[in-house]
């Protein structure tokens, strides 16, 4: 068995294995490449790429996360992202976990901001689309519904106890809540 980067395809016989790069603190790829899942070593990285998608009405697409998601089951949130596999820029795997998620296809991406904590580099997008808002389709096992939603709507959801909505504190800023 070996583990396979972005892109290649996958013999039946054998398991896949998530690569992704290892960067240093300040987003230099280091030349390493590990497995998810493995313990990552103190003072490595590997980067998440997260994308916000906006129609050009205003309004925010929410994805309600699936039940069975092992952090924040059934909540919304106002991202589609995920590791940056080996090989990837961190805006090639936005636009893939945007596809992969919602079915929707972007064009320009623009940097929002970007994060840091133990073991990851978070890079976030903002994506303004115009497509009809009911093509958006749902990833099997990820997500079960949609929502767009405008910000006085995105504000009301956040202010509820419980809050029904993930929303990044960069997201919030950049959207001015």
């Amino acid at each position: 068995m070996r583990g396979r980067s972005f892109g290649e395809m996958q013999d039946q016989q054998e398991v896949y294995m998530e690569l992704f790069d290892v960067y240093d603190r300040d987003g230099n790829p280091t030349g390493q490449t590990m497995v998810r899942g493995e313990p990552m070593p103190e003072g490595c990285y590997r980067m998440v790429a997260g994308v916000l998608c906006m129609h050009t009405d205003g309004t925010v697409l929410l994805m309600k996360r699936h039940p069975d998601k092992s952090t924040h089951p059934n909540l919304y949130e106002a991202s589609a992202s995920g590791s940056v596999l080996a090989g990837e820029t961190p805006e090639q795997a936005a636009r893939r976990e945007l596809l992969e998620e919602t079915g929707i296809r972007c064009g320009a991406l623009t940097p929002v901001y970007a994060e840091r904590d133990a073991t990851r580099l978070f890079r976030y997008y903002a994506a303004v689309v115009d497509q009809p808002k009911e093509a958006v389709t749902l990833q099997p096992g990820e997500t079960v519904a949609y929502l767009w939603a405008d910000r006085a709507q995105l504000a009301q959801l956040l202010a509820a106890d419980p809050s029904p909505v993930i929303l990044h504190e960069g997201v919030c800023r950049y959207l001015g809540l």
